[in-house]
């Protein structure tokens, strides 16, 4: 503005009107800057309460999940996802007769099952009439089907228990398997009287029986002892049984390689063509814990500990699964119809093992009977994740070598029996699993003294043994001949010097 006529220049006048538009439009963008940050700070507040909320609707309003419209149904796996590795291809056997449903009725009941239940049991009742009738008739044939039908339709009812026991006892002179059933029956029903006579008169039979097995097995083991160690003969029985020996425990785990494709990769390290890599690292895993267990735990003059079969696993997995070799499970697993501990209480229980292993309790027991209660012991608990049959099976071979027997063979098409026997000592009774431990020991001390012997006397118990399919095990002795089994293998039966 002229101070003297008061009129606005206009260079003047457009120096105002841009400075008071710079002035307003820096204001206006700050305000907008600081109004932005405040819209983000109420949308992440609105963000996290929405969040909240759902969270509180999901998991603490329990009509909310009772709903089935919002809910998606959940189901149970299927079988095949409970399986791991050890038992996968040793159920496959069973697997034709056990069908499995696609899926659960929902129309079945507890009463559809219960009455189920009661037509067995009476069906059962009726054909153990029937079985008592043809017993006294003296047709035992008949009576023994009749006595093994009433079992298969319920197998834990005493009275059936019981009556097959008596038949087994009196008809067919078999008492071992007769206390069996009168213990099973005690097992179902303490206070079933019949059972009880039955058992006070037969139980120290058994054990009498018992004793004396152990005997007859002491005495074999110390006639293989007096063989001199550097005998030929002897030397090459051990290197045959241990080839038959890797053969037949992985063969039992469901193996197919074949006796010979078993030498051939233990003798050349050279590869199988068809067979998966899985077959072959089981086979070189086992090879090297044997290796393992007779360089160090044979002639080891200390207690066996933790850290050993931790570390024969390590060698029975090395090659299959290293992470996995060593080390406890980290998970649940499930085996046929035993359902071992869970992970969480395996380092308690597997300390309570090592202490029973260790104990003088345990050292009193016969070396045979120690062992397969080791055995059983170990893989009931089940501690890894794969690998547990193998590990115990070499856990007892170990104890039966420290006391001065040879490394049992159990033969892989007696498998069936086998877990026959670990499910009847899930059941309570360990006995029969320990028999037939012995008698496994009694079979591989035969095929050593067999083979270290003149064969023109064979053993008479060795050649009164025979196969499932009927042949004498002597007639399966010939050496460098191999048996075909159906399987296109060489065959089941145990041959010594063969190499």
């Amino acid at each position: 503005m002229c101070c003297v006529c008061e009129e606005t220049s206009p260079n003047i006048m457009g120096f105002r009107r841009r400075s008071h538009t710079m002035g307003i439009g820096s204001d206006s963008k700050k305000w907008r800057a600081r109004m932005n940050g405040y819209h983000y700070f109420v949308i992440f507040l609105c963000g996290s309460l929405v969040s909240l909320l759902m969270f509180a609707l999901l998991h603490y309003v329990p009509s909310y999940r009772s709903l089935p419209s919002r809910v998606a149904p959940h189901h149970l796996p299927d079988g095949r996802f409970l399986q791991i590795a050890d038992e996968v291809r040793v159920l496959e056997p069973y697997m034709s007769a056990i069908k499995i449903p696609d899926r659960i009725d929902a129309t079945e009941t507890s009463s559809g099952r219960n009455d189920q239940y009661d037509t067995n049991e009476q069906e059962a009742l009726s054909s153990l009439k029937m079985a008592t009738e043809m017993k006294l008739m003296g047709k035992d044939d008949k009576a023994l089907r009749l006595f093994q039908h009433a079992l298969a339709l319920s197998p834990k009812h005493p009275e059936v228990l019981t009556k097959y026991g008596e038949f087994l006892e009196h008809c067919q002179q078999d008492v071992v398997t007769a206390d069996h059933y009168y213990y099973q029956a005690l097992t179902v029903n303490p206070a079933y009287s019949d059972a009880l006579v039955n058992r006070q008169r037969t139980a120290r039979i058994v054990e009498h029986l018992d004793q004396k097995r152990f005997e007859r097995l002491d005495q074999k083991r110390d006639a293989l002892s007096s063989v001199h160690a550097m005998n030929a003969a002897l030397k090459r029985a051990e290197k045959e049984a241990y080839i038959q020996h890797i053969y037949h425990s992985v063969g039992i785990e469901g193996n197919t390689m074949t006796l010979a494709q078993t030498r051939s990769i233990l003798e050349t390290k050279m590869a199988v063509d068809g067979k998966s890599i899985d077959e072959h690292n089981e086979i070189l895993g086992l090879d090297a814990a044997m290796k393992y267990i007779n360089a160090t735990l044979v002639n080891k003059n200390d207690f066996i500990t933790m850290k050993d079969i931790l570390e024969i696993h390590r060698r029975v997995l090395g090659h299959v699964d290293p992470i996995e070799g060593g080390e406890f499970r980290r998970t649940q697993v499930y085996v046929g119809g035993h359902i071992p501990p869970g992970p969480g209480d395996l380092s308690i229980l597997m300390n309570r093992f090592e202490v029973w292993l260790n104990s003088e309790q345990s050292f009193l027991l016969h070396p045979v009977k120690y062992a397969a209660m080791a055995h059983y012991k170990l893989v009931h608990i089940h501690p890894f994740s794969d690998g547990n049959g193998r590990t115990s099976r070499l856990l007892m071979n170990t104890l039966l070598m420290r006391a001065g027997y040879p490394p049992v063979i159990i033969q892989k098409q007696h498998r069936h029996k086998y877990y026959d026997y670990l499910q009847i000592a899930n059941d309570g009774d360990i006995r029969p699993f320990v028999r037939f431990i012995a008698d496994c020991t009694e079979r591989t001390l035969d095929l050593y003294l067999w083979a270290t012997s003149d064969l023109s006397n064979p053993i008479p118990l060795l050649a009164q043994e025979s196969m499932a399919k009927g042949i004498p095990l002597i007639d399966g002795f010939e050496e460098n001949v191999s048996t075909t089994t159906e399987s296109g293998g060489t065959g089941d039966t145990i041959r010594i010097g063969t190499i």
